[in-house]
């Protein structure tokens, strides 16, 4: 069946790395690497200035202590779809030889390989582009706006960038509004399909309610001073959660979903307990207009994920990444889910990944058909339900669910 994925980072068709070490540690499985090693070994791996012999003996240590994570399954299995290695072995990452993933119509036949339909992407585009309607977009992408940069000014100078493609300055509060959004039916008119939102890396998901004169009482100071750059939280965060608040309405009046980042975050040393959805929840029972598509299955909070969803009519699970991230915990609240959370709030797949990893998104679609089908057909075992039914519960997660959702318009055979 075709799938939706609901989540991906493919700006452009970029070339995939030419060095093997240099592919396999670049992307997800470097976190994996990383915290078995250190990071001199990391850096030693990814230095395409030195023979592979040479790094080999430094990877081989940290593969042997870590190749059977969910990232570690993506990176076999597209070494071996796509790149000619069967196995990882010094001899085996020899015969290393990548696709051209910088022609569209092979990045576009590793999608169609992995039956994926369309892709939502957040990709951070220009937005001057966007507005002249000249962005190119990767194949099957449909964009998602970012709003990171529109509530979370901290100088005169982000101020004005925001809103400098509408060739305007702004000198208050309201006309700096006005650009957002203005900005923001400029991207829906160029077919964008949601908003997106990562706060989470940087900042606690709490979002407090400010009035508009503290908020404006700081957006002023940052105008008054261009050399002036203010400090987070106390000085910022007024403005930032008045903001992101403003965000939400003008996504409420354009009728377009918000996906924000939950969860587990890329790399490591991170502090994860900011970034629990359950602090959404003033957010998500203010705005009862506004569609919320939360992120990464919430790992690793699986009650509160699943709590949001059956309480909130405004609220959808999204498992985007999370299928690599830790393959059982969704197998495993794939199947509480269906039986806790109405299964039409729920979106199954989304790769996370940038263009250079196109081969890799093929690998996690592979891994998500095959954690859901896992899922369904333990509960078919058990007698929960039938063939039939478990069918029709992994059409809505992986197609049907997303493309209603994210309004995408396509038919059931994904066009």
């Amino acid at each position: 069946m075709p799938v939706v994925d609901c989540h991906d980072h493919s700006g452009a068709c970029l070339a995939t790395t030419a060095d093997p070490l240099a592919y396999i540690v670049g992307s997800y499985f470097q976190s994996d690497v990383h915290s078995v090693s250190s990071d001199a070994d990391v850096a030693t791996m990814q230095d395409t200035t030195l023979p592979l012999e040479t790094r080999w003996p430094v990877f081989e240590r940290a593969w042997a202590r870590t190749c059977y994570t969910g990232y570690a399954r993506a990176v076999r299995l597209a070494l071996a779809r796509f790149c000619g290695v069967t196995a990882v072995t010094l001899d085996g990452l020899r015969g290393y030889a990548p696709p051209d993933t910088t022609e569209p119509a092979v990045f576009e036949g590793i999608l169609a390989d992995a039956g994926i339909a369309a892709r939502v992407l957040d990709i951070w585009p220009d937005t001057r582009k966007v507005l002249a309607g000249t962005l190119p977009l990767t194949p099957r992408g449909r964009l998602a706006i970012n709003i990171v940069a529109f509530h979370a000014v901290d100088s005169a100078e982000s101020i004005q960038r925001v809103a400098a493609p509408l060739g305007r300055t702004v000198t208050c509060l309201d006309e700096y509004l006005d650009a957002c959004r203005e900005i923001f039916a400029g991207y829906q008119a160029f077919g964008a399909v949601a908003f997106k939102d990562q706060s989470a890396y940087t900042r606690s998901l709490t979002f407090a309610n400010p009035t508009r004169g503290e908020a404006e009482a700081v957006f002023n100071a940052l105008l008054a001073d261009p050399r002036r750059k203010g400090g987070y939280p106390e000085a910022l965060q007024p403005l930032d959660d008045y903001l992101f608040h403003a965000c939400l309405r003008m996504a409420r009046d354009l009728d377009l979903p918000v996906q924000i980042h939950t969860g587990h975050m890329a790399g490591i040393r991170n502090e994860i307990t900011k970034t629990n959805a359950i602090q959404l929840t003033s957010v998500i029972e203010q705005h009862r207009d506004v569609r919320f598509d939360l992120f990464h299955a919430n790992w690793p909070y699986s009650g509160e994920f699943l709590f949001l969803a059956k309480n909130y009519p405004n609220v959808s699970l999204d498992f985007c990444w999370a299928n690599i991230i830790d393959p059982e915990y969704c197998r495993c609240l794939f199947r509480q889910a269906l039986s806790s959370v109405p299964h039409g709030k729920i979106h199954g797949y989304g790769s996370d990944f940038g263009g250079e990893y196109v081969t890799q998104a093929w690998a996690h679609a592979a891994i998500a058909r095959e954690n859901i089908a896992m899922a369904l057909a333990d509960l078919v075992e058990e007698e929960f339900f039938a063939l039939d039914d478990a069918k029709a519960v992994a059409q809505a997660w992986l197609f049907d669910n997303p493309n209603a959702f994210f309004r995408l318009g396509l038919d059931d055979c994904g066009v």
